[in-house]
């Protein structure tokens, strides 16, 4: 492994795909702005699953192109915190590939089978059901939308703090594509391709390609190993057929290959004598362990869906979207990051969906109509195997099957010149079927526990409304002003963990979580389009929350997972861009968030004033400024610099103070040279420029291990570009 330093190692590849074809322009955000250019790119969106302008939205929306994404050197969905207020997002913990994502305060942190997402994951209108495999990467996307709020209506089941959607590029009718390939320090070395491959007039093809190697940001000081190490893959690909000229249909496929190393999970307490009797001091990197375990994390998903467009009538489309996707992982982990064998955990994850959607589109000068039928069928499976101590293993192994219907319609109608109204109504029927095989084992290979903890079949029908009713006005041409009420829910579930011998109470059903939201927000274009904003401000009650707490059983108790809890959330955000100059841009936003308990029912006892909502700070900001000046006749020069600040937060529910992480900055820049004809492209960057320090999950265990996971350290990378066709 070769540690990080201010240096960056700059490495240049040839490129063998030259041709004498004048290149495709590439539409990157600012790339090739004339000289008279002022205003800003007009951006269309899909959220009510139609094109259609951000600013005629009447909800709080994010929406980033893929070209600026690229422009900021993202790689995965977790950079879109840089650009949404009071959104977190980040790795789940010591889980490589899966997401723990919170929008308003509101997600999922566990990321265990049973636990269901309170942000919803989609990629091109297919939902991801688990979180295993669902930081997506941005290779080859067109945009990615960040909806605020509850998406229920539209979107459904577990989009009860808001949606994340991801739309690929389409396939091009011309030949062509583009080659990265980027070199950094800590041994970074990625490579990206995207080509696009017409067959014929009616059928074009496209795939995309990236690989990701990177040595680790730290060591394991007991053997020498990497940690935080990065080995992965990702391949996509779409084909476009158009028999007629009313029907389109697209096929497309992704696939993602993680073997990434362990993250360094770093040691913030040194445990009691009676556990690490060693008593080892606390390690210097951030990233450094002394694990004894042989540990792993390997990840694998794959999926592909089939969307059918048809155009019945000039007013009436129909169309279909058929999914499946599956995924596993396997990991070995050393929750102690200790020699010693204290707390070493085994899991396996998969998980298996198919989806079918039918929707009917209708529209006229002042109407549109969206009504569809969702149907799917999904199970997540799950073993883990924790040993505590010598000779004492807990094993946990079970599978939860969710079968759903929804149907839904929505609304837009013109009421008057200036006015709006869009309203729609969707009802989930959710059935789950849950088994959990649970006990203790004398050791790692044993098949028969010695003491059974939890042995059941259970089933559970959940039903959920989630309605939508929006008001908009068109203050005037560039000015609209909206309010609107909605509702959202999470899934019911079970508690995979359940001790059912002991504690029979824990076998039953969790019940669904639910939203009932306000919003009111303003969205204006002001100074001939040099300058859009977007005001917001919210506030959502939160009911049947789905926590872990102590169930008190006699003279004991048992850790369970309930709706034992209630809250408020309410805040405000602002977003801004503007073009203060025909080559200079700025952008960024600002986001206020309360969140607190009204009740937190834990060991029979009502704890709300000393619990706080995980991964939700009181303060989100971020900016951006881009300047993107010509050279006479030597091309463009790109500069920027981005940064992104948040206040204290807790990554957890854990009460532990060593977790609690405080407010920090972020910032990251680059300098990117275009040239003339606008082929190549070569790019310098810094991330994490101070070197900050900052933790985005952890763990606070009852024996005195704590273990806090931190965020990349400052890294120099460069790329080099080449479009053709």
């Amino acid at each position: 492994m070769r540690r990080g330093t201010l240096a960056c190692v700059l490495v240049a590849w040839p490129v063998a795909a030259a041709h004498a074809a004048p290149p495709i322009p590439p539409a990157a955000a600012d790339r090739a702005i004339a000289p008279t250019a002022v205003q800003l790119d007009r951006v269309l969106v899909t959220a009510r699953r139609r094109p259609e302008p951000l600013h005629d939205v009447p909800q709080a929306i994010t929406a980033i192109s893929g070209d600026e994404l690229e422009s900021r050197g993202a790689t995965d969905i977790a950079a879109l915190d840089m650009v949404t207020p009071n959104l977190t997002i980040h790795p789940a913990r010591a889980f490589n590939g899966s997401v723990t994502a919170h929008i308003r305060g509101i997600g999922q942190f566990d990321p265990i089978w049973g636990a269901e997402p309170g942000v919803g994951i989609y990629i091109d209108d297919v939902h991801l059901a688990r979180p295993q495999g669902a930081l997506l990467d941005v290779l080859d996307v067109e945009r990615v939308e960040v909806l605020r709020g509850p998406q229920g209506t539209l979107y459904g089941r577990n989009t009860i703090g808001g949606a994340i959607r991801l739309v690929t590029r389409e396939p091009s009718p011309a030949f062509g594509g583009k080659v990265m390939l980027t070199a950094g320090d800590h041994g970074r070395r990625d490579g990206r391709l995207a080509l696009d491959l017409p067959l014929a007039d009616t059928v074009r093809t496209r795939i995309a390609l990236a690989g990701y190697d990177r040595d680790g940001y730290g060591r394991n000081l007991f053997n020498g190993a990497e940690t935080s190490a990065r080995d992965a893959a990702v391949a996509r690909g779409s084909a476009l057929w158009t028999p007629r000229d009313d029907v389109e249909v697209r096929l497309s496929w992704d696939r993602y290959r993680d073997r990434s190393g362990a993250p360094g999970g770093r040691r913030l307490a040194v445990p009691p004598p009676r556990v690490d009797p060693d008593q080892i001091p606390l390690d210097p990197g951030r990233h450094d362990v002394r694990s004894g375990a042989p540990e792993r994390l390997d990840l694998d998903s794959e999926g592909a869906s089939l969307a059918i467009d048809w155009a019945l009538h000039a007013q009436w489309r129909l169309r279909s979207i058929s999914a499946w996707r599956h995924g596993d992982s396997r990991a070995v982990l050393d929750m102690d990051s200790l020699p010693r064998t204290i707390f070493t955990l085994r899991r396996d994850f998969d998980e298996r969906q198919r989806s079918q959607e039918f929707q009917l589109h209708g529209g006229g000068a002042d109407w549109h109509l969206v009504a569809g039928l969702h149907l799917f069928d999904g199970t997540e499976a799950g073993s883990g195997r924790t040993v505590f101590q010598p000779g004492v293993f807990y094993g946990a192994r079970g599978s939860i099957r969710t079968r759903s219907a929804a149907v839904y319609a929505s609304i837009v109608r013109d009421l008057a010149p200036a006015w709006q109204l869009d309203a729609g109504l969707r009802h989930t029927v959710e059935r789950k079927t849950a088994t959990a095989y649970n006990g203790y084992y004398p050791d790692d290979q044993a098949t028969v526990p010695f003491q059974l903890s939890a042995d059941f079949t259970d089933r559970a029908t959940f039903n959920a409304p989630t309605p939508r009713l929006a008001l908009s006005w068109r203050a005037s041409e560039r000015t609209t002003l909206y309010a609107q009420a909605s509702r959202g829910f999470k899934a019911g579930s079970y508690n995979v963990r359940a001790e059912a011998t002991r504690f029979p109470g824990s076998v039953r059903p969790i019940d669904a979580e639910t939203v009932n939201a306000y919003e009111a927000g303003i969205k204006a274009a002001w100074l001939d389009g040099r300058l859009d904003m977007g005001a917001v401000l919210f506030h959502n009650d939160y009911r049947d929350i789905q926590l872990a707490v102590l169930i008190p059983v006699g003279e004991s108790s048992f850790p369970d997972y309930r709706n034992a809890g209630r809250g408020t959330t309410r805040g405000a955000e602002f977003e801004w861009q503007a073009r203060i100059h025909p080559w200079l841009r700025w952008s960024g936003h600002l986001g206020y968030l309360h969140a607190r308990y009204d009740e937190y029912i834990d060991g029979g006892t009502d704890v709300a004033d000393g619990r706080h909502f995980p991964n939700a700070p009181r303060w989100t900001a971020g900016t951006s400024l881009v300047a993107n000046v010509p050279l006479r006749n030597a091309g463009w020069l790109l500069g920027r610099i981005d940064g992104r600040y948040q206040s204290e937060t807790r990554p957890t529910t854990d009460l532990d103070p060593r977790l609690r992480q405080g407010g920090y900055a972020l910032w990251n820049a680059s300098l990117a040279w275009t040239s003339p004809q606008q082929r190549w492209e070569l790019a310098l960057r810094v991330d994490n420029l101070a070197d900050t320090g900052y933790r985005t999950t952890g763990f606070a265990y009852p024996n005195g291990v704590v273990i806090g996971y931190y965020g990349p350290p400052r890294t120099c990378s460069m790329t080099l570009a080449y479009s053709f066709q």
